[in-house]
């Protein structure tokens, strides 16, 4: 889709930016900017010459008329996609690298932490569907607990619940900390995100859901140690 938009404005751009001037015709004569108009009679001859400049020509829509305005939108236009498509390119690069730092840096996890870091993942994600967390505000940080509280409340005013269905847990790593009160686990897992609301009917709810794909993602929990218990703290899901 990407080539297909920056070959059509390739293809249009020699058309659009060619000059092509706008003649103005006083008179109906064909060529420059003016026309002659004689008539006889007893005494000689008169010559009438009018010479008139249109709008078109160097008036307020440029020397080239109305084309300009195309060559200008075009050129805005090619602009806009190629800036817009090398922020995503970018974007992606960057994020490719920072998935690569954050592997280089990961150890295996052991079992003990890999099982309560699993019941307190499940348990988060389970609250998070009910639009509440209050029921697990102990693995949480307060702040943290308050930041996510206030999104929830927003989906509970639009009548919207975030359902997030089939999911599992494919790995766990530990990245390395220099922080030893800090402890994060890069988890990659898959389900299916999407949200229902209360003012449809079950039939359009159920249309939402199968639209949606089970994916895969990855995420970065950071756990910070508070009163000798590690409490998420942070979820980085811009993997």
């Amino acid at each position: 889709m990407k080539k297909l938009i920056i070959s059509f404005i390739l293809l249009l751009s020699p058309i659009c930016l060619a000059p092509t001037a706008t003649y103005a015709r006083a008179g109906g004569v064909s060529g420059g900017g003016g026309g002659s108009t004689s008539s006889g009679s007893f005494g000689g001859s008169t010559s009438t010459t009018t010479d008139r400049t249109t709008n078109n020509y160097y008036g307020r829509r440029g020397y080239y008329g109305p084309r300009s305005f195309l060559n200008n939108l075009v050129f805005a236009i090619f602009f806009i996609v190629s800036a817009f498509l090398m922020i995503i390119r970018k974007k992606r690069d960057w994020l490719a690298r920072r998935h690569e730092r954050a592997l280089s840096r990961t150890v295996t996890i052991d079992d003990a932490t890999r099982e309560r870091f699993e019941e307190c993942f499940y348990q988060i994600e389970a609250a998070w569907t009910n639009n509440d967390l209050s029921l697990v505000a102990p693995l949480m940080t307060p702040h943290f607990q308050r930041q996510q509280q206030r999104i929830l409340n927003r989906y509970q005013r639009q009548h919207k619940h975030n359902q997030l269905e089939s999911l599992t847990i494919i790995s766990e790593e530990l990245i390395l900390s220099d922080n030893p009160n800090v402890r994060k686990v890069l988890v990659t897992a898959q389900m299916r995100d999407y949200f229902t609301n209360d003012r449809l009917s079950d039939e359009d709810n159920e249309k939402r859901r199968e639209a949606t794909y089970i994916e895969r993602f990855s995420e970065i929990w950071e756990f910070k140690q508070v009163d000798g218990q590690y409490l998420v703290n942070h979820i980085d899901q811009s993997l």
